[in-house]
């Protein structure tokens, strides 16, 4: 599903300023850049978490935050879903109660608080990421790959428009990075909702996005084809040696 995005925003950090202009359609953006340069900042602030200073965010033409109208819609009406770096589980919950959470958080059009409804719903979604007989299960009696699909399901319970991973598979070694990669891809053709995810790892992007953006001191440098975006990037890095 391509999504068309208008992005244009400020916001000042004491000596740091992101400053993001992205206009496009996507599916699968990637967004590269070092640490720090303002990726997941980027990311909250099209979520909700964090509210820019200036500027616009709309989502195939709805607008989720304008400065100037003083729009600034609260992250659960956006239908934004947002996985965090290290999953956010809440310890002291089921696998079956942390699914639960947004859809008791979020009033569902297609659920309303209906109980037996989001039991339903969560069952479903326990089948569709392999997390059967798991449904008692507290986060740290998991793998690093249980608590990863927990996650995502949890993102997916309320059917967002737009998918944002941050950095998913920063913290695992390149083995099991490699397995859930290949499952973490065919899990998302299920959910039919464009991507956008954060990473300084450039084989990461290339395995799962279309499109890249390279961030560099809070803003894009360079955006485009993820083939050709880290061709030109390859002989920049070439000159850049051989000056």
């Amino acid at each position: 599903m391509v999504m068309k995005l208008d992005i244009k925003i400020k916001k000042k950090f004491g000596d740091f300023t992101l400053d993001t202009d992205y206009n496009g359609d996507i599916d699968t953006l990637g967004i590269l850049g070092a640490s720090g340069c303002g990726k997941s900042m980027f990311l909250k602030c099209i979520a909700g978490i964090v509210k820019p200073d200036e500027g616009r965010i709309v989502m195939d033409g709805r607008v989720l935050f304008d400065s100037k109208k003083g729009i600034d819609l609260k992250p659960q009406e956006r239908r934004v879903g947002y996985l965090f770096q290290n999953y956010a589980l809440f310890p002291n919950m089921t696998v079956e109660q942390n699914i639960m959470v947004p859809l008791k958080c979020n009033k569902v059009a297609s659920l309303g608080r209906d109980a037996l409804k989001m039991k339903e719903t969560v069952k479903e979604l326990m089948a569709s990421f392999c997390l059967e007989g798991l449904e008692s299960h507290l986060p740290r009696q998991l793998s690093g790959g249980q608590q990863q699909r927990v996650a995502l399901a949890r993102m997916l319970a309320t059917r967002p428009s737009l998918i944002l991973l941050d950095e998913p598979f920063s913290a695992m070694d390149v083995f099991l990075k490699e397995k859930l990669m290949r499952e973490f891809m065919a899990q998302l053709l299920v959910f039919e909702a464009p991507v956008i995810m954060v990473s300084h790892n450039i084989d990461e992007v290339r395995a799962i996005c279309d499109e890249t953006a390279v961030m560099d001191a809070g803003g894009f440098v360079m955006t485009g084809r993820t083939d050709e975006v880290l061709e030109e990037m390859i002989k920049k890095r070439i000159g850049e040696r051989s000056e």
